[in-house]
């Protein structure tokens, strides 16, 4: 490719070197200026013209906060148009700073927040509550830029979200949304995440469907209850009390079912938070969301309501050193915890009596005389010698030792692997390593599971293998769900190699993929991705 061209001021311009290549192109660095990325389109793309014109439209339509005053970027948004000698186009956007920015997922979910790899930001681990609450409202200024254009977000899901050590949000992959130019031209956005997708566009072809700003705040308030309730999805955890089994998550956000809301057969899973536990005014806005926004998608509040109430949150530590809101009594974590430790207790006391019931000899009666014990050996001093069953005693008590001691040890085991059984949700300061995701996302198919020490990333996609898994400590879960994305992105049979960019190293790497246990992805620095 040709590296140099012009702007759409005429200015020149020259490519430098290649940070990362996406579905839609291949985003370089553009030398001297360093505050910027060029991201140059794929010719083959079957949707060029309507891409560089939605682009242009962009361009003059900008919003006035898309970079804060300090120069931070709040929206990758386009600041000029690119034709390349060569015939290529493109578009020149801000640069962000990705050294210590995290997808959100990595600050709600508590299981992502306080296990990050040692090669990415070890911010999220010392994250608090009210952290958390910043995140959520620096969220949802970035929506209200976005709403200010006649623009819709469409495709809101968490790997669009990064956030920085600072709790500041920026919002990425902006060439993607709906947006309507000066003359009334609207471009869609053809894409969405089911469970971060509304009520009103449950089954309808996203392509050809015009969004309106609510299906953006339906998202937007799942993103906050992810980030204030211990990571817990509205729609997917809870106790269902209704008849069945518990409905889908869009089955119940069409009905108006969330966890623990007014009238809701779902109610709080007892390790999550009740909503209760909030400020009364977030409160009520989640039910404007999720329950009177069931039936009327208007009435769910704006992005700048919700910014409004976040920030007048006040929060405290509670006893045990939980930060709750001041609101707050008793403290929902505080109760996550002592469930949390009934639970294991309980699971570790049955698995106790499943052993020693399967260690049990079957003991028969026998009408000889009990024999002597072996010099040195006496009997118990509060029952009687047990009867001789003909094994010699000097048998009896190594064996024995080794049922306790192995009982012990599995027992052990079991406590220590307790809270997976549970998918347990909590306050960061109190998060088990071992556990699990705080939310899972359910699906209708079956599929052949990646081994047992493999993890898994984020929720799933659309397209033919919808999950991704890690398979060692040198592989992240974005570079592992950048090679899902090109995984399904690819028409070729397997094996075959694809390839995919790591947010982590900011590097492109070729993985060779072949059907292992499951579909198994390796290459780059010997990473290891399981798709299925």
């Amino acid at each position: 490719m040709n590296g140099s061209g012009k702007l759409d001021d005429g200015q020149p311009i020259t490519l430098g070197a290649v940070i990362a290549r996406a579905g839609e192109g291949t985003i370089y660095e553009v030398d001297g200026h360093p505050e910027w990325v060029a991201k140059i389109f794929h010719p083959e793309l079957t949707d060029l013209a309507d891409k560089c014109a939605k682009v242009a439209a962009m361009i003059a339509s900008r919003p006035d906060g898309a970079v804060q005053t300090d120069g931070f970027v709040v929206l990758t948004w386009p600041l000029h148009t690119v034709i390349l000698d060569d015939g290529n186009l493109g578009y020149v956007m801000p640069r962000i700073d990705t050294g210590d920015a995290v997808e959100i997922h990595t600050v709600s979910n508590p299981s992502d927040r306080m296990n990050p790899l040692p090669s990415a930001p070890q911010w999220p681990r010392h994250a608090s509550w009210l952290h958390l609450v910043n995140v959520a409202a620096n969220l949802c200024l970035a929506v209200e830029n976005v709403h200010h254009v006649d623009a819709v977000i469409g495709d809101f899901q968490e790997r669009n979200i990064l956030v920085n050590d600072t709790t500041r949000v920026t919002l990425v992959d902006i060439d993607s949304i709906q947006f309507t130019d000066a003359d009334g031209r609207r471009y869609l956005c053809a894409v969405g995440r089911p469970e971060f997708t509304a009520p009103e566009l449950a089954g309808v072809d996203l392509a050809g469907t015009a969004r309106e700003k609510p299906s953006d705040l339906f998202a937007l308030a799942v993103h906050i209850h992810l980030l204030l309730m211990g990571g817990n999805h509205p729609f997917l955890r809870g106790d269902w009390t209704g008849g069945g089994d518990q409905p889908d998550a869009m089955t119940l956000a069409k009905s108006g079912h969330w966890a623990g809301g007014p009238g809701s057969l779902l109610r709080s899973h007892p390790l999550a938070p009740p909503v209760t536990f909030l400020p009364s005014d977030i409160q009520r806005l989640f039910v404007r969301t999720f329950t009177d926004g069931a039936r009327n998608p208007h009435a769910r509040p704006t992005a700048a309501e919700w910014r409004r109430a976040l920030t007048n949150v006040q929060v405290m530590d509670c006893p045990r050193g939980h930060q709750i809101p001041v609101e707050a009594e008793p403290c929902p974590w505080c109760a996550i915890d002592d469930e949390r430790a009934r639970r294991k207790a309980q699971r570790a006391q049955t698995a106790s009596q499943t052993i020693l019931r399967a260690q049990a000899p079957a003991v028969t009666p026998s009408a000889a005389p009990a024999s002597a014990p072996p010099p040195g050996v006496l009997p118990h001093p509060s029952r009687p010698a047990a009867p001789s069953s003909g094994i010699s005693t000097r048998v009896i008590v190594p064996v024995a030792i080794a049922a306790v001691v192995l009982i012990g040890v599995l027992i052990a085991v079991i406590v220590s692997m307790s809270g997976g059984s549970d998918s347990d949700a909590t306050a960061g300061s109190t998060w088990s390593p071992t556990a699990t995701s705080a939310y899972t996302y359910p699906t209708t198919s079956t599929y052949t599971l990646p081994p047992p020490d493999a993890r898994e990333c984020g929720g799933p996609s659309a397209g033919r293998y919808a999950h991704a898994a890690i398979g060692n400590d040198v592989t992240s879960c974005p570079f592992a769900l950048n090679v899902r994305d090109s995984v399904n992105g690819t028409g070729q049979p397997f094996p075959s190699v694809v390839e995919a960019f790591s947010p982590v190293t900011t590097k492109h790497y070729s993985m060779r993929c072949a059907v292992e246990r499951v579909l198994t992805c390796r290459g780059g620095n010997n990473a290891v991705v399981y798709v299925y």
